[in-house]
């Protein structure tokens, strides 16, 4: 099985986005406003979702008409916060077909096609001009991409004189091996973690000035902590991630334990094109 079948095999689920309407729809919501606080909590397939997103967004110094590209856009959560957070013209782009289609299906109908451009593409091959972008997403993908410096080259070129690079990613930690299957891999044969002192040295030797390098792994664990003390809610939620990823509930508790015993670290970086 070549690479990118396998990660279409990794997260596509066929006719994703006509399924998480559908089921929408089913438990009576259906304005642009609900569909937005349903999905919320399980859009974004990052650690920390929205939280890490706005971090980022505020790290990062977006302001409002930024060209931002979003590298492995997944069903769009972080492409529509940029553009309603923040006014942002957004573009992007992701290897899995399914999440492409869901992503521009959902932005369609809640009015952000005209903001938000989705492709399926490549991160190593991307197909736009030098230059493009002022900011660049790329929130855990790098687990799923093993010629990082390739990927930092594509980036560099995209990036207009000064633009940055924000970003988001989990790292190998100082216990090896990792526990499978996890949400970005079932087994290690999509799973290519760098220590962080290796890929930050590898994004500063490919043309970047460090503006932030954050350990976030105690702020993970700490919120997850503060999620499951909560008492159960009686009522049930309207949607789940299992219908976007199977397998959740052993992915999750295998990511825990992972970040618990340090097989994994989460790193969020900013860096600027020199």
């Amino acid at each position: 099985m070549g690479y990118e079948e396998s990660i279409n095999k990794q997260y596509g689920k066929s006719n994703l986005g006509a399924q998480i309407l559908d089921t929408l729809r089913s438990k009576g919501i259906d304005t642009a406003k609900e569909i937005q606080e349903t999905l919320a909590p399980i859009e974004e397939l990052h650690l920390r979702g929205m939280s890490a997103t706005l971090e980022l967004i505020q790290e990062s110094g977006l302001t409002k008409n930024m060209n931002v590209l979003d590298v492995g856009c997944g069903i769009g959560g972080s492409t529509r916060i940029l553009v309603s957070k923040v006014g942002c013209k957004v573009i992007g782009i992701d290897l899995c077909e399914e999440f492409c289609r869901a992503a521009g299906l959902i932005n369609e109908h809640l009015g952000y096609a005209d903001n938000i451009e989705i492709h399926q593409g490549d991160a190593l091959d991307m197909p736009f001009a030098n230059g493009t972008f002022d900011v660049i997403f790329i929130q855990h993908v790098l687990m799923n991409i093993e010629n990082k410096n390739q990927l930092f080259s594509e980036v560099y070129r995209l990036l207009r004189p000064k633009g940055r690079l924000a970003l988001n990613t989990i790292c190998a930690g100082s216990i090896s091996p990792v526990y499978f299957p996890v949400i970005w891999a079932n087994n290690p044969s999509i799973s290519f973690l760098l220590p962080p002192k290796k890929l930050r040295q590898l994004i500063r030797n490919s043309g970047f000035k460090e503006l932030l390098w954050r350990d976030d792994k105690k702020k993970v664990l700490k919120e997850i902590e503060v999620r499951r003390s909560k008492p159960p809610s009686n009522k049930p939620r309207p949607i789940s991630l299992d219908l976007i990823v199977a397998n959740t509930r052993e992915k999750w508790k295998n990511i825990v334990l992972n970040l618990k015993e340090e097989r994994i670290v989460v790193i969020q970086g900013v860096f600027e094109r020199i």
